[in-house]
């Protein structure tokens, strides 16, 4: 099992953490709870552990500080940022150290497992051992048909991640994983595949067709139609013939 430390100067919200979640299900182990930063630093730089989760605001040292110091120091360990602060500083600064992820508290215990299932995925591959599916397939299955049900909304990566209680960065590592693409070319390519059905079997505008999969501007879809397809919409719906 890997073990996993926690940085937090109040209590009460690292015994959240700890009681909300079946670590051992998990494959980690909660070792050791650190409320002094200072104390935390000097313990994970001696001794890496696999995965370390700080807060930041904390007095003397903050946790992104902290980070900072430890892996001038050589700490090895995998970083994870638990904060109630939404600040987009923060989260630059954090993605700049390289960690894991910048969560938001309060936790949501599903969408925690499942990062950890992702964290274990990488450490199991990086120990040579094998590696086992962080998520089903039948879930990634019902991303894809949460996409293509609801092309005629704003989809985002964060619309997705609230769906489903899933990390953003999860999320983008099942799409290059399972279909060796991205989320937001997922999305464009089935919008334009539900756009050439439309073309070819309806007598719907062309507005009407760029707003049925999720295009506000027609100029813009008609622009990235042609980027895909080599052929602006007009000229797709003529080559189709009469429907």
């Amino acid at each position: 099992m890997y073990r996993i430390v926690l940085i937090d100067d109040e209590p009460w919200s690292a015994a959240v953490l700890k009681d909300s979640i079946d670590w051992g299900q998990l494959g980690f182990y909660l070792d050791k709870l650190y409320t002094h930063p200072i104390e935390a630093l000097e313990a994970i730089c001696a001794d890496s552990p696999d995965v370390v989760i700080t807060d930041i605001s904390m007095p003397r040292l903050d946790g992104l500080e902290l980070i900072r110091q430890a892996q001038a120091r050589g700490c090895r360990s995998r970083f994870l940022i638990l904060s109630a602060h939404r600040n987009f500083d923060y989260a630059k600064a954090a993605l700049q150290l390289d960690v894991v992820d910048y969560y938001l508290k309060p936790i949501r215990p599903e969408e925690i497992a499942l990062l950890f299932s992702s964290i274990k995925a990488s450490l199991d591959e990086e120990n040579g051992l094998p590696v086992e599916e962080p998520l089903p397939g039948a879930r990634f299955e019902e991303i894809l048909h949460y996409i293509d049900s609801h092309l005629d909304s704003r989809l985002t990566l964060q619309s997705i991640s609230e769906a489903f209680y899933l990390n953003r960065t999860y999320i983008c590592s099942l799409f290059k994983k399972h279909l060796d693409t991205t989320f937001s070319q997922y999305l464009t390519n089935a919008r334009i595949k539900k756009a050439k059905f439309y073309l070819s079997h309806t007598n719907l505008k062309q507005m009407e067709i760029a707003a049925k999969v999720g295009f506000n501007d027609e100029f813009y879809f008609s622009k990235v139609f042609k980027k895909s397809e080599k052929m602006s919409p007009g000229a797709y719906r003529k080559r189709a013939g009469p429907h």
